[in-house]
C-alpha cells in the first residue's frame, strides 16, 4: 500500500519529537559526565535511556526512508 502524506508527516513529527528528547538526554548525559564522580549513580539509567531513545530514532528514520521510497 502507498503511504499517505499524513502517515509520512506523522512519522516526521515523531522523529522531530524524539530528536528533541535525544538532544536533551545527550546534554543530561554530558552534564553527568562532567560532574563525575559526584553523579555516578545517575549514569547507568541516563545512559540506558539515551541509548533507548537513539535506537528508537534509528528505527523511525528507517521506517520513514521505507515509506518515502514507496510513495
Amino acid at each position: 500500500a502507498t503511504p499517505t502524506p499524513t502517515e509520512i508527516e506523522s512519522l516526521k513529527n515523531q522523529i522531530n519529537r524524539l530528536n528533541s528528547n535525544a538532544g536533551q538526554m545527550m546534554m543530561y548525559l554530558h552534564d553527568i559526565a562532567e560532574g563525575l564522580p559526584n553523579d555516578l549513580e545517575q549514569l547507568p539509567e541516563a545512559a540506558a535511556r539515551t541509548y533507548d531513545i537513539y535506537c528508537q530514532l534509528r528505527e523511525l528514520k528507517q521506517q520513514l526512508k521505507t515509506l518515502e521510497a514507496k510513495s
